[in-house]
C-alpha cells in the first residue's frame, strides 16, 4: 500500500487538469445557452460546486480522480461528508493559483495532503489501496 509522493502528486495534478477541463467545457456550454436567465450565477455555481458535488455524490471521486485511479477518503477510510468535500472544494480555488507553494506544502506534509485535505481531515489515495485499507481497518 506504499505509493511514492511523486507518483501521487503527478496523478493528483493530472486529475485536477481533467476536472478543470470539465469545468471549462460545462461553463462554455452554459455560456452558449441563450435561455438561461442567470448565466453568470450558473457559471459561478459550476465553478464553486462541481468538485464538492462530484466528490460527495460519487463517493470521493471526480471524473479526473476516476481516470487516474484516485479516491478521497475521510479519516476512518469511508466516504467524505458533504462538509468535508465542500471545504476541499473551496480551498482548491485558493490553492490552485498558488501552484508551487501548494506543491511545497504537499511535499512537506506527513501524509501527502494539501491544506484543503488537512482542514477537511481527508486523504487522497489510489483506489486500489482503498480495498486493502478497509480490510486492514476491519481486521
Amino acid at each position: 500500500m506504499e505509493v511514492s509522493r511523486t507518483s501521487l502528486l503527478i496523478r493528483r495534478i493530472g486529475a485536477y487538469v481533467i476536472d478543470y477541463g470539465a469545468i471549462i467545457l460545462i461553463s462554455l456550454w452554459l455560456y452558449s445557452q441563450e435561455g438561461l436567465p442567470f448565466a453568470g450565477f450558473e457559471l459561478i455555481f459550476v465553478y464553486l460546486f462541481l468538485y464538492p458535488l462530484c466528490e460527495w455524490l460519487f463517493k470521493g471521486r471526480t471524473p479526473g480522480k476516476y481516470v487516474f485511479g484516485l479516491v478521497v477518503i475521510n479519516g476512518a477510510g469511508g466516504t467524505p461528508s458533504f462538509i468535508q468535500t465542500f471545504i476541499r472544494g473551496l480551498t482548491r480555488h485558493i490553492e490552485a493559483p498558488l501552484g508551487i507553494i501548494t506543491i511545497f506544502i504537499y511535499s512537506q506534509s506527513a501524509r501527502c495532503q494539501r491544506v484543503g485535505d488537512m482542514l477537511s481531515r481527508t486523504y487522497v489515495i489510489p483506489s486500489k489501496d482503498l480495498v486493502e485499507l478497509r480490510e486492514t481497518i476491519q481486521s
